[in-house]
Order: structure tokens, then C-alpha cells, then sequence
């Protein structure tokens, strides 16, 4: 509730402005060679793909063209519910190294050609060396695990850029992806390209790029680029071998005005249309080489989800902003596992996604038939975008708890609620927060003291029920009755903030505890309301803070902010315990910054020791 009828009027005002990014979605149907082929879908990320045929063909992912005269909603940021990447024992590329083919002449994209920075060289260079947080973002898919190739992801590099002459029957106006296979092996056999080089386990690192002039019509699986029903790009796994090696390539066709991917295949620029499907691509192979040549749900395939495909595919058409190497690209996002999302990679030299929890207060006391509560807080690193699952560990007989939020993204208040016959006594409570692969604890202190037995409350004028402050210090104004923020019991409160201004208020109460008691609680009835529209900063708090009588600080019991908002009272409880036997001053603290509102609303304080 405001209360800028209680002070000085300040008109704010807030735009906020949605942009809907329309791309396109991606869903692969096995055609009848047994190669999966990509075709278009409106819609979302989350069309399934059909179980991989068992037909000896290789298998194929690539990036769907979109008709953009059709009605398509826009693509949503983030992964289908229940995506998940799989490991079935094939190999990684480790340490990529890529080359780059331009298939014959023609008049290719500057950048493409490598005339005008940053070109597609440095595309390849920047996103996939040391100045990136590719990499990184990438360990989660290492192969030295059980039934694994043994294999590490580690930088790679750009080997250059080469331009062929392909065979006049390679080269037509419609190429197959057959003759691509075969005019690749035959350029490397002639020494027109580099031969492909291995990891130091024996696994190919050398992937080949092959991008193609305008005027050039791909057709593979049964479907064409830059069409209806077709593809923008796909990678691929060459049937026969060099070496005994299978070569990896990707296949990208022109994407320039005139071309039908120059409509179809993102909404960036020309090049940031070429860097973000070429991206999809290049992750895909990184984590499922061998993908061409699978033909079940087992080895060679390496990381793939069952329902969604690979790592781009559950992400599609996801473009993002990413500096690599001090350059700004547009790629596509890619999921992660540990984040359970699409995500950009890290900055370099940063973390891969992860999250943390807290607790506050990480002391919770509740008296036998009452409730007290904490706030868990997920704190994100790395670029963590998932939600986070939380339990908690056993709980004392007669003891329950219960989430505010859960699964959260940011923070949930945990409420502990004693039945009139808890099993009294201090136990510490573990609180788990699991996010796909990734789970971590914080624990709370909970002691549930019993009733009755002589309990005193310390705290004087709790309720504020003598509609005078004393003897609580008391800023301007806070003292209220109200009916815009009424009282929890009676008739007065005690109304913190609200003024949607910078500004700051206090309530504190000097208390003397009590020495030779066994137990101290500081039990009081907070809500909170907001016009605050973040769920992840806390713009607005309320500290909780034990001072001695000289102003230093003893503790801080805890903290609320705008985050903790809620209809109605919560009941909240810290133990004192440390504090037996000394004279304290009990402080409430609530600071607003410089726009919208947020209410602490204080009510029935109390200090009870037995």
C-alpha cells in the first residue's frame, strides 16, 4: 500500500517494453533412407523427434527453413519441459579444428569470403578459443565417465579457410548430400584440403564447414535448403571412411538476399543469421560427432535427448548477443544440463551455470503451537537460468513445513508450523535445492521451545495497542492505525516505508534478558506489500538487528525485502539465546530506495524467555 498521501507526492513512471523475437522452431523426421531430415514447425521447441531408425544410413541434424509468409508465433527462450541431454558412449570432438570450404566460385558474402571483418575465420577462432566461455560451458559433456571415450573439451582452433573446384558432377544446380560426401574425401585425397587430424584417444578433431555460393540448391533426406519444408544448414558424419576415420563436416548453404535462407533462417543480420546457424551446427557436432552413422539410441551417438534431439535442437532458433574474443557474434543458445535451460556460454574465463543456496535467518525458533519461518534464497552464477527444487531433511515429531514458492527461481520462505505437542529441542534441518544435474544444501538451527513453564515476554507494548511509542524509538509516522495497512491484532501497527522515495524508518526496543534462562525468542508478525515488479533484486529491506546499548551491531537476525511480499501476516521467529543474560537493543530497519513502494508492517512484537 503507498502512503504518498502520507508524505511528499512523487509521480513515477515505469515502461517496460516486451519484444517478442520471432525464429524459427526445429523438429527431424526420418525419411526413407534412413537419414533424419529437418523440416519446419510453427510453434515452440519442444516437438518431439521420432526414435532413431535402425537402418544403416547415416543420420543428419540441421537447422529448419521458416516460410516467413506463414503466421508463426515466436520462439520461446528457454527448453521444453523434461529436456534433457543423454550420454550413449560416443565421441566428443575435443579439441576442435576447423576448416573452412567455400564449394566453387561465385559471389559469395564478404565475411563468408573473408574480405570483410569479422569474418567467418574469425568466427570460428574467437567462439572456439581461449577468449570464449564455449568451452566451459561444455565440460558438463566430457566423455571420462563410466563407458566414456575418455575424451576433455579443451580450446580449438581455425585452420584456415580453402577454396575447391569441385567435379563439374559434384556441382550442379542441385548438389546431393552423397556428392558433398564424396567431393569432400576427394579434396582431401588430392591435398586440396588439409587431412582431417585426431585427438591424442584417436578421435577425429578436424571438422569441415562447407558453405556454398548463391545459385546452389542442397538436397538431403528427401528435402532442399532454403525452402518449404527444408533446412538452412545441417552437420553430418561421412559413410565411408578416410583412414579408417569417418569425417565430420557441416553443410551451409547460401543465406544472402535473393537466396530463400535470407528470409528463412533468423531475423539478425546476413551475418549474424550465418553465425547463429552456423553456431547450432558447431555445438551439435562438438557434442555428437558421430551422429551421421547412429542408427540406434547407443554408441556412436554421444549426447542426445531421446524426445527433443541434440544440444541445438532443444534450443532452436534461440538467438542471443555473445562477445568472444572482444566481438560480438549472434548465436543460438544451447542447453545446458546443469542449468536445465537454454543459455548463452559463460564470459570467458567464467563458470558454467550454477546456483547456491542460502537461508535467513539460519536460526529459527518456534514455540510449541505457533509457526516461525526463513527465506531460502537461490543465488545464480555462471549464467544460471533454471528453476530449483527445494526439500527439507526430517523434521522433529509434530513438526511440518511448507514453501511459499516451489520450485523457485530466486527465493522461497520456508514456514515450520509446531503442533501443541512437538517434540521440543534443537535439531538442524537440511535444505536441499536440486536443478537437473545440479544440487546443493544450506542448513537452519530450528529449536522448538515448549509452552507454558513460566514464559515471560519480554518485549513491552508489543501490538502498539497503547497508541503512543514508548517505550520503542519510533521514527516519524510508523506508528499507525490505519485502515490502509491494519493492524494483525487490535487496532495499531507499526508501518514501516511505504513512500515509494528514498527513505528510511526504525523501530527498536532496549530489552534486558534475563540471565539463567535456558531460551530467548523474539517471535512478531511482518507483511509486506510492494509495487516493486522484479522476482530477482531486493530493491526494498527490512533488517532485524541485536545492538548493544553502546550502537554497536551484535547480529543481524535477518532480512526481508520486496522479494518476501505476501497477502496477509507471516509470522517470524529468531532465537536470542546468545543474548541471555545481556541488555540489548532489538532494532527493525526498513529502507526504500527511490521508486515504488514497499510496506514492513510490523504487529504483536514479542521476546519470550523460560
Amino acid at each position: 500500500m503507498s502512503r504518498l498521501l502520507r508524505g511528499p507526492a512523487l509521480l513515477l513512471c515505469l515502461i517496460l517494453i516486451f519484444a517478442a523475437l520471432p525464429m524459427p522452431a526445429q523438429v527431424s523426421h526420418p525419411d526413407t533412407d534412413g537419414n533424419v531430415a529437418q523440416s519446419q514447425t510453427s510453434g515452440n521447441t519442444g516437438q518431439p523427434l521420432p526414435v532413431l531408425s535402425v537402418q544403416p544410413q547415416p543420420k543428419f541434424h540441421g537447422v529448419p527453413w521458416r516460410d516467413p509468409n506463414t503466421t508463426m508465433g515466436p520462439v520461446g527462450f528457454a527448453a521444453p519441459a523434461g529436456a534433457h541431454l543423454s550420454y550413449f558412449g560416443g565421441p566428443i570432438i575435443s579439441n576442435v579444428q576447423v576448416i573452412q570450404v567455400l564449394y566453387g566460385s561465385g559471389s559469395y558474402n564478404s565475411q563468408i569470403a573473408g574480405t570483410t571483418s569479422p569474418t567467418m575465420g574469425n568466427f570460428f577462432g574467437d567462439i572456439t578459443g581461449a577468449n570464449s566461455g564455449l568451452m566451459t560451458l561444455l565440460q558438463q559433456y566430457n566423455t571420462n565417465i563410466s563407458g566414456g571415450t575418455g575424451q576433455v573439451f579443451g580450446n580449438g582452433t581455425f585452420a584456415g579457410l580453402f577454396q575447391i573446384v569441385p567435379a563439374a558432377g559434384n556441382n550442379g544446380s542441385t548438389i546431393t548430400d552423397t556428392q558433398i560426401q564424396s567431393e569432400l574425401l576427394a579434396q582431401i585425397n588430392a591435398g586440396h584440403l588439409p587431412a582431417p587430424t585426431n585427438d591424442a584417444l584417436g578421435n577425429p578433431n578436424t571438422l569441415y564447414m562447407i558453405f556454398f555460393p548463391p545459385g546452389k540448391t542442397i538436397s538431403q533426406g528427401g528435402s532442399n535448403s532454403c525452402q518449404a519444408g527444408g533446412f538452412c544448414a545441417y552437420h553430418g558424419t561421412t559413410s565411408s571412411t578416410l583412414n579408417s576415420k569417418h569425417v565430420l563436416y557441416g553443410v551451409l548453404p547460401d543465406m544472402q538476399a535473393g537466396s530463400g535462407c535470407a528470409t528463412g533462417c533468423g531475423t539478425s543480420t546476413t551475418f549474424g543469421n550465418y553465425t547463429s546457424v552456423t553456431s547450432h551446427e558447431l555445438v551439435e557436432a562438438l557434442t555428437d560427432a558421430d551422429v551421421g552413422i547412429a542408427t540406434t539410441f547407443a554408441a556412436p551417438l554421444a549426447w542426445y535427448d531421446q524426445t527433443n534431439g541434440e544440444i541445438g535442437d532443444i534450443c532452436n532458433a534461440q538467438q542471443g548477443s555473445y562477445v568472444a574474443n572482444g566481438t560480438t557474434y549472434t548465436i543460438q543458445l544451447e542447453f545446458s544440463n546443469s542449468a536445465n535451460n537454454c543459455v548463452l556460454p559463460p564470459a570467458a574465463g567464467g563458470t558454467t551455470p550454477n546456483f547456491s543456496l542460502s537461508a535467513s535467518p539460519a536460526s529459527v525458533s518456534v514455540t510449541q503451537g505457533s509457526t516461525g519461518s526463513s527465506t531460502i534464497t537461490v543465488t545464480k552464477t555462471g549464467g544460471f537460468t533454471g528453476s530449483v527444487t527445494l526439500s527439507n531433511s526430517a523434521l522433529p515429531s509434530g513438526v511440518t513445513a511448507t514453501y511459499g514458492t516451489n520450485p523457485t527461481t530466486s527465493t522461497s520462505t520456508i514456514t515450520f508450523t509446531a503442533s501443541s505437542t512437538a517434540t521440543t529441542g534443537t535439531s538442524t534441518i537440511t535444505i536441499t535445492g536440486v536443478s537437473g544435474t545440479l544440487s546443493h544444501t544450506t542448513t537452519i538451527s530450528l529449536t522448538i521451545n515448549a509452552t507454558g513453564g513460566g514464559s515471560t515476554n519480554l518485549i513491552v507494548n508489543g501490538g502498539f495497542e497503547t497508541g503512543a511509542a514508548s517505550p520503542w524509538t519510533l521514527t516519524a509516522g510508523v506508528l499507525n492505525n490505519s485502515t490502509s495497512e491494519p493492524a494483525h491484532t487490535g487496532a495499531w501497527d507499526a508501518w514501516m516505508d511505504g513512500y515509494g522515495t528514498t527513505h528510511t524508518d526504525s523501530a527498536a526496543q532496549t530489552v534486558a534478558i534475563t540471565a539463567g534462562k535456558t531460551s530467548a525468542t523474539l517471535v512478531f508478525w511482518l507483511h509486506i506489500d510492494t509495487a516493486e515488479t522484479t522476482t530477482t533484486t531486493a530493491f526494498d529491506t527490512l533488517k532485524v538487528q541485536v545492538f548493544n546499548t553502546g550502537g554497536t551491531l551484535l547480529s543481524t537476525l535477518g532480512t526481508f525485502s520486496n522479494l518476501n511480499h505476501a497477502t496477509g501476516y507471516q509470522q517470524h521467529s529468531f532465537s536470542l539465546n546468545s543474548f541471555i543474560g545481556q541488555t540489548v537493543v532489538i532494532k527493525f530497519t526498513g529502507t526504500e530506495d527511490t521508486s515504488l513502494q514497499t510496506s514492513f508492517v510490523l504487529d504483536d512484537i514479542a521476546l519470550n524467555v523460560q
